[in-house]
C-alpha cells in the first residue's frame, strides 16, 4: 500500500460531503475536507498531508471538468491519484463526463461502511490502474453468514466476495489452513461451498488497518454452475461499483 493515506475530500457540489469524510475517519481512515478548490490545492500542496486519493462530487462546480481533475489528481513527481466520485448517482451523460475526465471509481449512495471502506482501498492502491482491473472481480458485500467448522458454527459478515474466496468479518477468525463451510445469500439462490483460511487479520502489531477483523478463504472445489454463478455476480456488482 502506498504511505499516502489520506483521502482528500473535495465538499464542493451541491451535495455535502462531509457525512462521508466523518464516516471514513470513524473507519480509521484519515480524511481531510476541503470546501474550495484553493483549500483542495492547499491540502495537496502539502507533503505532510499525505493525500492518496480524492473523493469529489458528482457535480464540481468547474466549467472545465478535466483540467480541473488534473490539478486534484496529478502530484508534482506525475504520479497519479485516484479520483473517487461520491453522492447520489447522476444521469448517463453526468457519468459519462466523468469517466471522460479520468474518474473510474464510484460511491452512489446509498451505500454501507464495507463498501466505502472498499472503494477507499481501491482507491488508495498503489499502482491505481492495475488495482482497478485485478479488483473488479472482488466486490464488496456485507451480507451476515454462518461459518460452519466441524459441528461448530459461528455468525459473520461477509466484507468482500470473488469467483475464488472471499473475506469474512469475525471477532474469531480460525486458524490458517482450517477447513470451513459458508452459505453465500446470492440474490438468485444461496451457494454453499467450502473453503480454507489462507489469511487472518487479527487485533496487535501485525494487524492490517485497512481490513476488518477476520479471515479470507479460499473456496474448494466449486462446480463449474457454482463458479459461473460467483462470476455473473461479481460482474455485475462490480459494474455498480464503477462511474
Amino acid at each position: 500500500m502506498s504511505e499516502r493515506r489520506t483521502v482528500l475530500v473535495v465538499d464542493a457540489g451541491g451535495h455535502s460531503l462531509e457525512p462521508a469524510a466523518q464516516r471514513l475517519r470513524l473507519l480509521g481512515i484519515p480524511a481531510l475536507r476541503a470546501k474550495t478548490g484553493g483549500e483542495a490545492r492547499a491540502a495537496l500542496a502539502d507533503a505532510r498531508a499525505a493525500i492518496g486519493a480524492v473523493m469529489i462530487p458528482p457535480d464540481p462546480p468547474t466549467l472545465d471538468l478535466p483540467r480541473a481533475l488534473r490539478a486534484l489528481s496529478t502530484t508534482p513527481d506525475g504520479v497519479q491519484r485516484v479520483l473517487l466520485a461520491c453522492g447520489p448517482r447522476p444521469d448517463p451523460t453526468t457519468r459519462t463526463r466523468l469517466r471522460e475526465a479520468g474518474v473510474r471509481l464510484a460511491l452512489w449512495e446509498p451505500f454501507d461502511d464495507a463498501v466505502l471502506r472498499f472503494q477507499v482501498n481501491r482507491a488508495l492502491a498503489d499502482d491505481p490502474a492495475a488495482g482497478v482491473t485485478r479488483r473488479a472481480e472482488r466486490v464488496p458485500t456485507s451480507w451476515p453468514v454462518e461459518v460452519r467448522l466441524g459441528a461448530r458454527s459461528r455468525p459473520a459478515r461477509l466484507y468482500s466476495l470473488s469467483a475464488r474466496g472471499a473475506f469474512l468479518e469475525t471477532a474469531g477468525p480460525s486458524l490458517r489452513r482450517a477447513l470451513v463451510h459458508v452459505t453465500l445469500p446470492l440474490p438468485g439462490a444461496d451457494l454453499r461451498v467450502a473453503g480454507e483460511v489462507v489469511s487472518t487479520n487479527v487485533p496487535g502489531n501485525l494487524r492490517r488497518r485497512n481490513l476488518p477483523i477476520g479471515m479470507g478463504i479460499r473456496f474448494l472445489g466449486l462446480s463449474a454452475d457454482a463458479e459461473r454463478a460467483l462470476r455473473d455476480y461479481t460482474a455485475e456488482r462490480a459494474d455498480q461499483l464503477l462511474v
